[in-house]
C-alpha cells in the first residue's frame, strides 16, 4: 500500500490524530481500533506504519506529560534550593532529602533477618524451607 511520501505536516496530522484518539478522547481507541481507523480513512500506507504513528503519539503524549511535571517540579525545586541557605541545621537536612527524593537518589535501607536455609530450584518446582 506504501504511496507517495507524507509531509511532514500530515504524518504530525495523523500523529496528533492517533493522541487525540487514544489519550483525550471519552473512550479511548485501542492499537488495533487505530489500525481500523487508519485503513477507513486514509488507506495509503503499510500497517507497519500505522503502527509507527501509534508510537509516535505515545512519545508526544510522555514528552508532554514530562514537560508539564518539569514545569509543576521548578518552583518546588527553586524552593527547597531556598531552604538550603536556612540557619536550622533541620530545615537544610530535610531539603537536602527531599532534593534527593526527587532526583531519584534517595537511598532507603532495609534490614531483615533470614533464618533457616532457602532452597531454590529453578522452574516450576521451587522450595523455601525453614
Amino acid at each position: 500500500m506504501a504511496g507517495t511520501k507524507l509531509t511532514h505536516t500530515e504524518v504530525d496530522e495523523r500523529i496528533n490524530t492517533c493522541l487525540e484518539l487514544r489519550y483525550n478522547s471519552e473512550k479511548p481507541i485501542l492499537q488495533k481500533e487505530w489500525i481500523q481507523y487508519c485503513h477507513t480513512h486514509y488507506n495509503d500506507k503499510s500497517e507497519q506504519q500505522y503502527h509507527r504513528y501509534w508510537s509516535d503519539a505515545r512519545d508526544k503524549y510522555e514528552e508532554q506529560w514530562r514537560a508539564k511535571l518539569g514545569k509543576l517540579l521548578s518552583p518546588a525545586m527553586d524552593e527547597l534550593y531556598s531552604l538550603l541557605t536556612s540557619d536550622d541545621e533541620k530545615i537544610r537536612s530535610r531539603a537536602v532529602d527531599q532534593i534527593m527524593k526527587y532526583t531519584g537518589h534517595d537511598i532507603q535501607q532495609i534490614e531483615a533477618k533470614v533464618e533457616g536455609t532457602i532452597t531454590l530450584n529453578w522452574g516450576t518446582d521451587a522450595n523455601i524451607e525453614e
